[in-house]
């Protein structure tokens, strides 16, 4: 295990993404300042002439850093800092000794995000590992924020890892990728990607994660023109997990991880340190380093790379008054359906509006069915058992 601090580089992509994060949680309009790829200048103030953060939005913004980087203010200075450098400064002196922690959050689609704590020596090995996967890479264009798991590892430390620079695109913006691109997105990305690509440029190479890469997707992405696409299997808790390239239907598992066996066909991730976790899904063993994921263990989907329950939502529609039964399950587009069994005393198109105003007040976005579909049972096969809709 390496015990080399993140460079300065990573850590202030990383720190200014979780104050991103903490500004939009705190300002109900909205408006923030424009962030660059690799962070706001050290030099940038962080107050009026600057960022334009009031004395709240600075000591949230300081707790959010805190958390995310294992600190405290025992390494403060008496004043509070004034300049983005100050915010880098202190992470950076809290990690020089090479054996700082992470935390980042689980989705919370269930209630409160659970917090996920890392070594960083842990993080920065990974990072060193798909290093090596990619041979020849010019730039990281990223697509996702460096605040999440995924973002860290691969818009933060890998880039570090390989030297190159990162840029930041939006899907549904012009991308102007080139040779030589690492392309990192989660699969509502890539299939917004592809809709909007004739063909890729020669030697642009895709990784995904944050949810299943559906067949259909990463056939249609090499068949488009990219290089490599890669999909990461992985989770808050433990970080990445596997790899695999496609067309590759198995996923290697990481030099940190081995198998353990854990009861009757059932497997656990144990690390070089001896610690034992669980796995997010049931799996397949594949050989002595490759599984197949089969089906998740607690019920939850993936919906534009966030953690859903299904039955959750089914729940909150079965309390709109009209409503004597619900399903939900995910539909083939990536975003749920509903099957509504209204009471006899209900029609279905009054019924729609109550169920709308339960989705929107209620619901994260991820959970909310994109579409309703209204029967007097739920659909159910010859043994009883609740079977799909179209």
């Amino acid at each position: 295990m390496t015990t080399a601090a993140p460079s300065r580089t990573a850590v202030r992509r990383i720190a200014c993404a979780v104050v991103a994060a903490e500004l939009r949680r705190l300002r109900e309009d909205g408006v923030l300042p424009t962030l660059p790829a690799d962070g706001w200048p050290d030099a940038t103030p962080i107050g009026d002439d600057g960022l334009g953060l009031d004395s709240m939005e600075q000591l949230g913004a300081l707790g959010a850093l805190a958390e995310a980087f294992d600190l405290d203010d025992s390494l403060l200075g008496g004043d509070p800092p004034c300049l983005v450098g100050g915010w880098i400064d202190w992470i950076m002196l809290g990690h020089a000794a090479g054996d700082g922690r992470m935390t980042v959050r689980t989705s919370g689609s269930t209630g409160n995000p659970a917090p996920c704590n890392h070594a960083m020596a842990d993080l920065l090995d990974e990072a060193a590992f798909l290093a090596t996967c990619f041979p020849g890479r010019r730039r990281v264009v990223a697509l996702v924020p460096a605040h999440h798991l995924y973002g860290i590892i691969w818009t933060a430390l890998l880039p570090a890892a390989l030297d190159v620079p990162v840029v930041v695109r939006t899907a549904g913006t012009s991308r102007g990728l080139t040779a030589g691109d690492l392309v990192v997105a989660v699969p509502d990305q890539w299939q917004a990607i592809l809709r909007l690509t004739r063909r890729f440029p020669d030697d642009v190479v895709g990784v995904s994660s944050a949810g299943p890469l559906g067949d259909g997707l990463a056939a249609a992405l090499p068949a488009a023109g990219l290089a490599r696409l890669l999909d990461i299997y992985g989770s808050s808790e433990t970080s990445g997990i596997a790899l695999r390239e496609l067309p590759t239907t198995a996923y290697d598992l990481l030099p940190r991880w081995r198998l353990l066996p854990h009861g009757d066909e059932d497997w656990r991730l144990g690390d070089r340190d001896g610690g034992v976790h669980a796995l997010p899904d049931q799996i397949e063993r594949v050989g002595d380093r490759a599984i197949r994921p089969v089906r998740r263990r607690d019920g939850a989907v993936q919906v534009a790379g966030h953690n859903v329950w299904p039955d959750r939502v089914a729940a909150v529609l079965r309390e709109v008054d009209g409503v004597a039964d619900a399903a939900v399950r995910l539909h083939g587009n990536g975003r749920l359906k509903a099957f509504v069994v209204p009471h006899d005393d209900h029609d279905p198109a009054g019924l729609s509006s109550r169920i709308d105003h339960a989705v929107a007040t209620r619901l994260t976005e991820p959970e909310h069915p994109k579409s309703l579909r209204f029967g007097p049972a739920l659909p159910r096969n010859e043994m009883g058992k609740l079977r799909d809709w179209a």
